[in-house]
């Protein structure tokens, strides 16, 4: 039997429920993805990383990628709560249903404006985009261009990020209507970057 994260499961099920859609299901990369970059907004408000309840690693086959949303995966598709064709994910009709109850447990509530930013970004920019912007994160960059497995969002090596989020929050002030807003907007800093130093 597969075991799995409460908190990895509800966050796999939230994602594909909101970015699937019309797409056709979403990969697993990308899921990851999104709920790593869920994570990074919980930084914006400074919130401690090991919060988030499961890590994150660098490894040369994929990055970032978590081990706990993984095995979350599997469990919610043995419980025919997520489906998989051609390795794109869709949530079922019964996964709807178990989303609806999670959604209205405490235990979530403070991770849900954090997944709902992430995933509104797929509203404002293409998920490839999206994709390609947390790729140019300093932290997860500089461990996939060391092509060596390491853990990524420990407090030491984000200095870069918060000092990101520092500006962000200055400019965009604290009257923010959700952390949609942020994710966009550094998002598209971070590919500007990239395209800067590129050219």
């Amino acid at each position: 039997m597969i075991q799995a994260s409460p908190e990895a499961s509800f966050d796999a099920l939230f994602v594909v429920s909101e970015v699937s859609g019309e797409r056709g299901g979403i990969s697993l990369s990308a899921v990851q993805i999104f709920i790593y970059l869920a994570c990074l907004l919980g930084l914006y408000d400074r919130k401690p990383v090991a919060s988030w309840g499961y890590t994150f690693f660098s490894t040369p086959a994929s990055s970032p990628f978590s081990l706990e949303l993984f095995h979350a995966v599997e469990f919610l598709k043995s419980r025919h709560l997520l489906a998989s064709n051609e390795d794109k994910l869709q949530i079922t009709e019964t996964g709807k249903r178990e989303l609806k109850r999670w959604l209205e447990l405490g235990r979530f509530k403070d991770r849900i404006p954090y997944l709902r930013g992430s995933t509104g970004a797929s509203a404002a920019m293409p998920v490839s985009s999206v994709e390609e912007g947390v790729s140019h994160e300093p932290h997860l960059a500089r461990a996939v261009h060391l092509d060596v497995p390491q853990e990524l969002l420990e407090d030491a090596n984000l200095t870069q990020v918060y000092d990101q989020f520092a500006v962000l929050k200055t400019t965009l002030g604290n009257d923010i209507p959700d952390y949609m807003v942020p994710a966009v907007v550094w998002l598209s800093f971070l590919l500007e970057q990239a395209s800067s130093a590129g050219s």
